[in-house]
């Protein structure tokens, strides 16, 4: 009789908290994400192939592995980009970013774009924000990155 009383307190027990120790399960701790898409040019041609990846960088202090998931996309035969996180297209994490370019190869993590493309060791950073981000990213031989914001 002991056992069974026991047996049913457990389960009571267990049915009132088990939803209270779930609260925290499920796809709540993916970070919310906007829409990022947009070309890329190496001197005035769009690149076509190959892919990008926008990695979050850290605010202030933070630790870098708190700084978020990055985002990738493919670059299209159209020289487009559609960046995603978590489901395909959804976008990227807001703030700043570092963009990487690479090789159609996902074996090969040379970068893409040459290293003349970014004299002094300049960086292409993006600034993700709330909304629709779109990008034309223009890389240049000779002189600064130029990103322009075309956001709707």
């Amino acid at each position: 009789m002991q056992t069974i009383l026991n047996n049913r307190v457990f389960l009571l027990a267990f049915s009132i908290f088990s939803p209270i120790f779930c609260l925290g399960c499920g796809e709540d701790f993916q970070k919310t994400v906007v829409p990022v898409s947009g070309f890329v040019r190496v001197d005035g041609d769009l690149v076509t192939e190959g892919y990008i990846v926008l990695t979050p960088v850290p605010a202030g202090d933070a630790d870098p592995l708190d700084s978020g998931k990055s985002a990738s996309g493919t670059f299209t035969p159209n020289g487009t980009f559609e960046l995603t996180t978590y489901e395909k297209g959804d976008g990227a994490l807001v703030g700043k970013h570092i963009a990487h370019f690479f090789k159609p190869d996902p074996e090969d993590d040379e970068q893409i774009v040459e290293e003349k493309y970014f004299p002094g060791g300049q960086e292409v950073e993006l600034e993700v924000i709330d909304g629709i981000n779109r990008f034309d990213i223009h890389l240049h031989a000779e002189g600064e990155p130029e990103v322009i914001r075309k956001d709707s």
